[in-house]
């Protein structure tokens, strides 16, 4: 089983079995429909031929299947991902998401190796799109951007590990920061640029680290990979035992070489863009950073007994005096900086000691403040070195790999904001999976049954919700009215959040307080909060640091604030965080989301062990029980029908030029039943299952109120199969519609030459007979010598210029008549004939572009479908009424008068026989003789109060009858009048429906029909041949309307170009105003 959809039965215990007994065979990866769980194996997991599970022959494997034909695999979910931007066109996202050591980090390398591996074959897989849109010179340039990007990323993942990753007591390789990454594609799918966003980098650690945990990977790799020289330049002991924010008893990892390591780093920060010079800067912070960390500062006295910190140990001093200068900075003016500051005091400066706790905490600012810009250095150098022109973006893909939930002995502040991130993902996931799916399910009139679940808004409101006094607004302003106190924040902690059950209050006084996360209880100390929340890094230390002789620390701490903003308070951490996951979410919700959700197996690393009641735990507060229980009910694929005509239209005669129904739904509907239409079935794939609504099928379908639904993925890859599969034809299609176009423009400019030349000629010819005739005048040297200038100037604008196909069709021929009036008669007789050898071209060149050819070729009814939109044939009503815009979907719509089935319902040919009776042989009708039926169909009627009503118009030979048709095999009268009272009809220029009558005597008749081309034609048709007069029709943007008895009304139509469709209001009670968009 690879899917847990088709688990036995849906709850917990099933589940967790199923999981267990895959990872237990070796099978770490399984689907949830198309959501993807990960169990981390810790180990590489390798094919029965040796090679990992993640080699090249997997890419090729997973590349080009649909989702459903796939084992559970990253790839299969990158893939997915690659197929749905390259078929939709919409933008696309990977979360990788679970608790710390899940193993998201890895599964992020590995679909992004996939998405960068399979974006260089695009071009191979779109050969004929990419060799028709883009020249020899693009594709090259696209081809190096592609593997240059690639060549970057791929870079970038050791270099950021080194600097953001760290051991921890879960994880050997703990991520520390968040990271999105986004690949953005060309319109061939090749990944021509990207950039990376880092979000809250725990820049504690450089500080402290718990027990078992290490630094970040950066510094021990610097001291165990350092050459000698660099040592003697950074001032390097042997032994990472020196430093005190190294001092953890174990410094190493078992199996991992950091000195190997380093040389790899360096070797891809080289790949990605960093210079020799620059990486020598970035390890000599790194060294000053270890020497601050050395600094010790002893609690002495000034003159005046106030408290003031010392650097006084021989080991303090020469730690400060190696850190001042690989900064840059002078030793006298960096013991100044962190011992005491300058204060601005009714506009006196005013030194203020620090005492050694506060000194302690200014060095401990520098060194995290110092970490960070280097971190954020180096994301933004590599954003650089893959920016590309917007213009040239068509979609992007992102990847999230961001810090799992945690839970430690002690949860400090960076917990607090980890768990935060990891609530708010978890919110997007219950949001975009159950809580929307299961609403639009009832939106659309779907028969469903509500699958409860725990919506975790509430406990994202405890910690962020201002008007709930939430966890961080409330350390926000304990820091802003400078309270420091733990016990005070506590305390106000209990009093606003007591009743919260999601919220633990301690059962002893002390700094602690608990939250029940979606995904347990953690207990959380505050004592370092203030410390994290609030940043020591005054103005005089930005100041310092900008002075300093060191340029790579000047253009780290390069501050591009204005003076105002300085003056500001900056914003807290908390905030600072809150805004940028905000912003993330925001880039997440604007995309199709695509979600891998890993599990840690157990708590000891160990490779292929699992333990269940873990398991368990992670199933239960990931929701992956609810979320079976709507894919086990729900839909794999929805769509709006307009859209969806749209894709498919041409997989059926019945919707491809245009739709025979006269609504979408209905449109679909007779799509999806075309007769060999279907699903192949997967167990004889000679059969087809036919697609059919409300079934237990693979073919099963559904229809909504505005959408509709394909129960399996099988459905939908048909249709796409299907239609790849049409796409060439369709494109030959419309080729050849362009070519003919083009031809019938050069067709123009051929006849306007061909006129110009004959005239020319035939002047010159003409006078050539008057002299042979002896015809008084004609040998007037200066008439000759104007009629010969005259075609010299033809022929020369006409044949010397070199910039058409035209010329040089005509130049042969030209050329040879050039000579025509220097020979004598029986010369030019001979020339002539060969001259109007151009007639003859002409009238083949005519022939062949205006599509007889084309013509010969088609089937009788391809030709009747295609011969308006793609021969340009044009109708007697857009030659009369070329003031008015047509619609696009009604340029080639077959007329069929009866839209109704008069045969269907014999009352609508009775009430015409009771008005024909006794009439005479008026209007070409003898007594008793059957009338024709013109029209009939569905319209809305526009009353005098703008009220639009349902009705009938039928027309016959001799009256226009408005029927009331409730039922529509019931019809009423509600007005009828003559043809023969008909005065003229109204409409406006914009493509819209409302047609006016205009009734001699009576009030006028405005009603909204689609078929209005067809409504007018027969009128007019019929008013000609009955009556001997033409049927005028009024276009204007502002007609009147006769709607009652001494009533004038307005009714006016404004163009509005980003409306799709037209839609009416009401302006005031004499004025109805109708807005029509882009149809």
């Amino acid at each position: 089983m690879k899917d847990l959809l088709m688990v036995d039965a849906v709850d917990e215990a099933h589940v967790v079995d199923e999981l267990v007994t895959r990872y237990r065979q070796g099978h770490v990866y399984m689907f949830l429909g198309p959501v993807l769980i990960a169990m981390n194996p810790y180990k590489l997991l390798r094919q029965p031929n040796g090679d990992s599970i993640y080699a090249r022959n997997m890419i090729d494997a997973f590349q080009g299947k649909e989702l459903h034909l796939c084992e559970p695999h990253p790839f299969a979910l990158a893939e997915n991902a690659y197929t749905s931007l390259m078929r939709f066109g919409l933008d696309q996202s990977l979360l990788i998401t679970g608790e710390s050591g899940s193993g998201k980090t890895e599964t992020s390398k590995h679909v992004m190796r996939y998405l960068t591996t399979i974006s260089t074959r695009s071009r191979a897989k779109s050969a004929v799109i990419a060799n028709r849109r883009m020249s020899v010179a693009q594709r090259k340039e696209a081809d190096d951007m592609t593997s240059h990007v690639t060549d970057v990323l791929w870079g970038s993942n050791p270099v950021l590990e080194a600097f953001g990753n760290a051991q921890t007591i879960r994880n050997n390789n703990s991520s520390r920061f968040g990271k999105y990454i986004v690949l953005q594609m060309n319109r061939v799918g090749q990944v021509i640029g990207g950039y990376i966003d880092n979000y809250l980098l725990e820049r504690s650690r450089v500080i402290r680290q718990a027990e078992g945990e290490r630094n970040f990977h950066a510094f021990y790799q610097l001291m165990t990979g350092a050459t000698t020289a660099e040592r003697e330049a950074w001032q390097l002991p042997d032994s990472v035992e020196e430093f005190d924010v190294l001092g953890n008893e174990d410094a190493t990892i078992d199996g991992v070489d950091d000195a190997e390591n380093y040389r790899n780093v360096r070797e891809n920060m080289t790949a990605v863009g960093i210079t020799d010079d620059e990486q020598h800067d970035i390890f000599r912070q790194l060294a000053a950073i270890l020497w601050l960390g050395n600094v010790q500062f002893e609690q002495t006295t000034d003159e005046a007994h106030n408290p003031r910190a010392a650097i006084e140990t021989p080991e303090a001093r020469e730690a400060l005096a190696k850190a001042a200068g690989l900064m840059g900075i002078d030793k006298d003016k960096l013991e100044a900086l962190l011992t005491f500051r300058i204060v601005n005091i009714y506009k006196e400066d005013q030194k203020v000691l620090f005492d050694a706790r506060q000194a302690k905490k200014v060095c401990d600012s520098i060194m995290r403040s110092l970490y960070e810009k280097i971190f954020d250095w180096i994301v933004a150098r590599i954003n650089k070195n893959v920016t590309c022109k917007k213009r040239d973006i068509s979609n992007s893909i992102g990847i999230l790999d961001i810090y799992g939930f945690e839970i430690f002995e002690v949860n400090a502040f960076e917990q607090l904001c980890i768990n935060y991130v990891n609530e708010k993902l978890q919110q997007l996931f219950i949001s975009q999976t159950l809580e929307s799916e299961q609403e639009g399910y009832r939106r659309e009139g779907l028969s469903w049954q509500n699958i409860k679940f725990f919506n975790n808004q509430v406990v994202c409101d405890l910690i962020e919700d201002p008007k709930q006094h939430g966890i961080f607004p409330l350390l926000d302003e304990q820091c802003a009215i400078a309270r420091l106190s733990d016990l005070e924040l506590i305390e106000r902690y209990n009093s606003e959040h007591s009743r919260n059950p999601h919220y633990v209050a301690s059962r002893v006084r002390g700094p602690n307080f608990g939250i029940v996360h979606y995904a347990g209880k953690v207990e959380y100390d505050v004592t370092l909060f203030f410390d994290a929340n609030v940043d020591t890094f005054f103005n005089d230390l930005q100041d310092g640091m900008e002075h300093s002789s060191n340029a790579f620390v000047r253009e780290v701490f390069l501050d591009k604030r204005t003076k105002q903003q300085k003056l500001k308070r900056p914003p807290s951490t908390s905030q600072q965080f809150r805004t940028q996951v905000a912003d993330l979410l925001e880039k997440l919700d604007g995309c199709n989301p695509h979600y891998i959700r890993c599990i840690k197996p157990n708590e000891k690393k160990q490779p292929l062990a699992i333990s269940k009641e873990l398991v368990a735990e992670q199933v239960r507060y990931l929701g992956l029980v609810e979320n079976l229980s709507v894919r086990r009910q729900g839909f794999c694929y929805s769509q709006p029908y307009a859209p969806f005509i749209k894709r498919y239209s041409f997989l059926s005669a019945s919707t491809w030029p245009n739709p025979v129904a006269h609504s979408s739904r209905k449109a679909a509907v007779d799509l999806l039943t075309t007769a060999g239409l279907g699903v192949r079935d997967p167990d004889n794939k000679n059969e087809l299952i036919p697609f059919q609504e409300d079934s237990d099928t693979l073919g099963c379908f559904c229809l909504g109120r505005n959408k509709i639904f394909l129960r399996h993925p099988q459905a939908l890859s048909a249709l796409e199969i299907l239609r790849e599969e049409r796409i060439p034809a369709i494109v030959n299609i419309i080729e050849n519609a362009w070519r003919r176009y083009k031809n019938r423009i050069a067709l123009r400019a051929f006849s306007a030459a061909s006129t110009q030349l004959f005239t020319a000629y035939g002047a010159v010819w003409k006078n050539c007979q008057d002299r042979r005739k002896r015809v008084p005048g004609a040998a007037n040297k200066e008439h000759v010598a104007k009629i010969y200038a005259n075609w010299d100037a033809v022929s020369t604008k006409l044949l010397n210029v070199n910039n058409s196909r035209l010329v040089k069709s005509l130049k042969q021929e030209e050329e040879l008549n050039s000579v025509l009036f220097m020979q004598s008669f029986v010369q030019a007789r001979t020339q002539r004939r060969e001259f109007l050898t151009l007639k003859k071209a002409q009238i083949v060149f005519s022939k062949r572009f205006r599509g007889l050819k084309t013509r010969k070729q088609l089937a009788n009814d391809m030709w009747r479908s295609c011969k308006v939109a793609l021969l340009g044939v044009r109708t007697e009503f857009e030659r009369y009424l070329g003031k008015k815009k047509r619609r696009r979907d009604s340029l080639d719509r077959t007329y069929h008068g009866d839209y109704i089935g008069v045969n269907k319902f014999p009352a609508y040919a009775s009430i015409i026989q009771a008005h024909t009776e006794g009439r005479g042989a008026k209007a070409g009708c003898g007594r008793g003789q059957k009338e024709k039926l013109l029209f009939l169909g569905t319209v809305e009627k526009v009353n005098e109060r703008w009220a639009h009503q349902t009705r009938v118009l039928m027309i016959s030979e001799s009256r226009v009858f408005n029927l009331k048709a409730d039922k529509i095999q019931q019809p009423k009268e509600r007005r009828v009048f003559e043809l023969a009272r008909l005065t003229g009809l109204a409409m406006s220029t914009q493509p819209d429906n409302y047609l006016i009558f205009r009734v001699k005597g009576e009030i006028d008749l405005m009603v909204q029909v689609s078929q209005k081309t067809e409504v007018v034609q027969a009128l007019r048709a019929r008013i000609e041949k009955a009556y001997g007069r033409e049927l005028p029709v009024e276009f204007s943007d502002e007609l009147d309307f006769y709607a009652a008895k001494g009533k004038q009304l307005k009714v006016k139509f404004a163009f509005e170009r980003s409306m799709k469709d037209s839609e009416w209001s009401k302006v005031d009670r004499h004025t109805m105003l109708v807005k029509v968009g882009i149809i």
